[in-house]
């Protein structure tokens, strides 16, 4: 069964920006991307909802569905609207596509606000990928995809998806390991190179870099998202259900790129 790629929209134009983001992926999937759009059964009882139109509330799906077929006219396109919570809809939705894509967070909310509770909520449940798209346009030109892994075990599905990505947007990879202070470097880089040993051989085109970098995991990927395009961290399973750790955390609210919040298989 050929799953979709989903993206949410809300009428806002970070969701807009994310709905062109999710075409992309789409079309270098060969997929077709389903618009999702929820509205509440009863949006006056909804504590905090903005009620100011954007787009029109009954236009924000043909608002989408207009942009992209300029955009690619090739794109196979399903809109649909549901009356549900936003939160919920999307989670259901993941069960059924290949990968979900969202804003970071809509129009509302106070300022320098980096990602919105809905974003939070889906990445830590969502049954597949999900790419958290930010919220401004970026002009900085970004040549890489950046993953993190953990070297003593590094998550398949998260090499899996960072290479396959890389690899579809004809991108280099940069595989970081972040490591504790004043432990021992070498034996670090050394269990991270047999770490990526079995990937290089299985994607030989993709332009690989694994680096280690001392200090704390969130800080570090931060601080290295400056010059990505998308950087990739994985969601384990052991975690309470529903909870990120303080790395995924870190990324979302900090991290100057998209990032793929993947979980373990």
């Amino acid at each position: 069964m050929e799953l979709p790629v989903t993206v949410g929209v809300d009428g806002s134009s970070a969701s807009l920006r994310a709905a062109g983001l999710a075409a992309e992926e789409a079309l270098s999937r060969g997929r077709g991307l389903r618009v999702l759009h929820a509205l509440p059964l009863m949006p006056h009882l909804v504590s905090g909802r903005d009620t100011r139109p954007r787009w029109g509330e009954r236009g924000a799906l043909a608002e989408v569905r207009h942009v992209l077929a300029v955009r690619h006219p090739e794109l196979r396109v399903r809109a649909e609207e549901v009356h549900d919570v936003a939160t919920a809809a999307l989670v259901a939705a993941g069960e059924a596509a290949e990968l979900l894509v969202l804003a970071a967070r809509g129009d509302g909310g106070f300022p320098g606000l980096r990602v919105g509770a809905t974003a939070l909520h889906v990445a830590a449940r969502a049954g597949c990928p999900v790419i958290v798209a930010p919220v401004a346009e970026d002009p900085v030109p970004r040549d890489h995809v950046l993953a993190a892994v953990d070297a003593r075990r590094p998550a398949e599905a998260v090499l899996d998806f960072a290479f396959d990505l890389a690899r579809r947007h004809d991108l280099a990879l940069r595989v970081l390991h972040a490591w504790p202070p004043g432990g021992p470097g070498r034996s670090e880089r050394e269990l991270l190179s047999t770490a990526l040993e079995p990937w290089r051989a299985a994607y030989p085109d993709v332009p690989l870099t694994g680096d280690c970098e001392p200090g704390g995991a969130g800080q570090v990927l931060v601080e290295a998202s400056a010059k990505a395009r998308f950087l990739v961290l994985g969601r384990r399973r052991c975690a309470p259900v529903g909870r990120l750790g303080p790395v995924a955390h870190a990324a979302l609210h900090h991290a100057e790129c998209a990032v793929a919040v993947v979980p373990e298989a």
